[in-house]
């Protein structure tokens, strides 16, 4: 069983539990309507939108909590994610109406992350049965947020489930190379979200390196004997544990262990967020001991341009996270 962190959050839990009795415990469903309302939350979201928030918020989340155990600070809740694996939530208690088989709930979570590359810590605030607020939401259709104009344009904000994440990767992918297939470029979609969950890579910055590697081509050889997708070259595959870097998943696996990899080691020394993007950059296409000799991005015209073309791309996928 694949557990995702969610921990800590204890300074906050405690200013939250100030605002309703016995929160999160035994508070009614007419108070939890109340803290629904006092956070201006009209409608819940799935569990995966936690897997991509940056920064700190309040949340309701639709899932279904299929167990929990006690700790020394509380307790913890298991609730299941769409790819099988269990989100944790930390709680001062355990609720007795959770104890037991997979039960369907809505959750109010006070959720926090520093960067992309962080820890999702996340604290529980509220919690209903989900057939409960339903009912409710049926009587009464979701509204606008308080002081949201009619027409105004949606935030930037991504916090889209997994599965409506997917699709819209799979369209860029096949735009970019329309010589494959739906399955093809579902498959490329899924690889890039889900490795890069699990390495704590943004998944835009893995898309603009595979435009740039190889256009989405799985079968793609560059003239110095770089493969695949991520265009890894043989011993650099082997060294991230791809048997075959021609295969979709993978190379897609080893790319993005790849990335994850130089962005840990360029991370260090007090550079800033764009330094170490730039140093990762150059390192995957120049190799790290290039990037050591010359002291930064190596003097190579083919180098410096792939870092230029990649953070430019990136820019666009990510409007706000490139910053020089």
């Amino acid at each position: 069983m694949a557990l995702r962190g969610c921990g800590g959050g204890v300074i906050g839990l405690i200013v939250l539990l100030s605002l309703v009795p016995d929160l999160a415990v035994g508070q009614t469903l007419s108070q939890y309507v109340k803290l629904r309302r006092h956070y201006g939350i009209w409608q819940a979201a799935g569990v995966e939108a936690l897997e991509t928030m940056v920064g700190q918020k309040v949340v309701e989340i639709q899932g279904v909590v299929v167990g929990g155990f006690s700790n020394r600070s509380g307790a913890t809740l298991l609730v299941r994610r769409s790819d099988g694996g269990d989100l944790t939530i930390d709680a001062p208690q355990r609720p007795e109406w959770l104890s037991g088989g997979e039960i369907p709930a809505r959750l109010l979570v006070e959720a926090s992350r520093g960067d992309e590359y962080g820890e999702l810590r996340c604290t529980l605030i509220g919690v209903a049965p989900e057939h409960d607020i339903a009912r409710i939401e049926r009587r009464s259709p979701p509204k606008a947020k308080p002081g949201a104009k009619q027409g105004s344009k949606p935030s930037r904000e991504w916090i889209l489930p997994r599965a409506q994440v997917e699709p819209l990767y799979a369209a860029y992918v096949r735009r970019q190379n329309p010589r494959l297939s739906a399955e093809q470029a579902s498959l490329i979609a899924r690889g890039v979200i889900g490795f890069s969950i699990k390495y704590g890579v943004d998944a835009r910055l893995i898309m603009a390196m595979l435009v740039v590697e190889s256009g989405f081509d799985p079968g793609a050889t560059s003239r110095t004997g770089a493969q695949g997708l991520g265009q890894l070259m043989p011993g650099t595959a082997q060294w991230m544990g791809v048997s075959d870097a021609y295969d979709t998943v993978d190379n897609l696996y080893g790319t993005v262990k790849l990335v994850r990899t130089h962005l840990d080691r360029y991370g260090r020394g007090g550079r800033n967020n764009f330094e170490q993007l730039a140093l990762t950059l150059a390192a995957y296409n120049a190799g790290e001991g290039a990037v050591a000799r010359h002291g930064g991005v190596p003097p190579y015209r083919e180098t410096q341009a792939y870092v230029r073309k990649v953070i430019s791309l990136y820019a666009a996928l990510a409007p706000g996270k490139v910053r020089g």
